[in-house]
């Protein structure tokens, strides 16, 4: 999929909002196929909280950023039954989905909206591993930052995609990981990097695992042993290379 056609950033289909137990946590996703499978990739702390699952039950949401919400497919997986693969190393977890063009899901996935959209996976073919990822290459961030509402605004759908866009910060091979010179936010974890390569070529090259904050200290006039933290978003992101999906599939 080249820029000239930019399948990958306007047709967002693959792109996916996970609501946890009704909306009690949410985070994004995508669908990519492997070997003719069709998988949903998220980080694993969407998921987990240690090793233990926060959810009983995932609603998956895949819109495009045009339409109504009634075109929106939905799904509803039963995650105490269902065959969640966390990776034991890297912020990584993938759910099995089955075939969603012919609509052949994995037991204890069901449709809980028809809508009109058909779920466009990524294809293993449209990736690029750590190794040839370059600094200062073009990327985007693809997903759901749920935590920027707007109160009875009409302006901002949390249930439709937004890019972002930055470039490779850095790469640390020896983590396995890559920064982006990019902001993410509470909800958008678990969402794809597509870079614009410098061969005029998108292609996903990861998963946003977590924002790097700017820590200020705050500490008393009077009393010096009273200290308080403030959490700022640095404006760069982690991420783990697709490396680490294809490596746990």
């Amino acid at each position: 999929m080249t820029l000239g056609n930019k399948a990958l950033i306007e047709n967002l289909t693959y792109t996916t909002l996970l609501s946890l137990d009704e909306g009690s946590s949410t985070g994004s996703g995508f669908f990519f196929q492997h070997k003719g499978t069709d998988y949903l990739v998220t980080a694993k702390h969407v998921l987990y909280e240690g090793d233990s699952l926060r959810c009983k039950t995932i609603l998956v949401s895949s819109q495009n950023y045009k339409g109504a919400i009634d075109n929106t497919r939905m799904f509803e997986i039963d995650a105490t039954n269902m065959n969640i693969i966390p990776s034991p190393h890297d912020d990584i977890a993938i759910i099995p989905f089955g075939n969603l063009e012919k609509s052949q899901l994995t037991d204890h996935i069901t449709i809980a909206q028809e809508g009109t959209i058909t779920p466009l996976p990524i294809k293993e073919n449209s990736i690029r591993l750590l190794e040839d990822i370059k600094i200062a290459n073009d990327v985007f961030l693809v997903g759901f930052p749920t935590s920027l509402i707007f109160q009875n605004s009409k302006h901002f759908d949390p249930g439709k995609p937004l890019l972002r866009k930055g470039i490779v910060a850095g790469i640390n091979s020896l983590d396995n990981t890559f920064i982006i010179d990019c902001s993410a936010y509470y909800g958008n974890s678990g969402g794809p990097i597509i870079e614009h390569g410098e061969d005029n070529t998108l292609r996903l090259i990861g998963v946003v695992s977590r924002y790097i904050p700017f820590v200020i200290e705050w500490k008393n006039n009077r009393e010096r042993s009273i200290t308080h933290n403030e959490f700022l978003n640095s404006g760069y992101s982690v991420c783990v290379p697709i490396d680490s999906v294809i490596k746990l599939l």
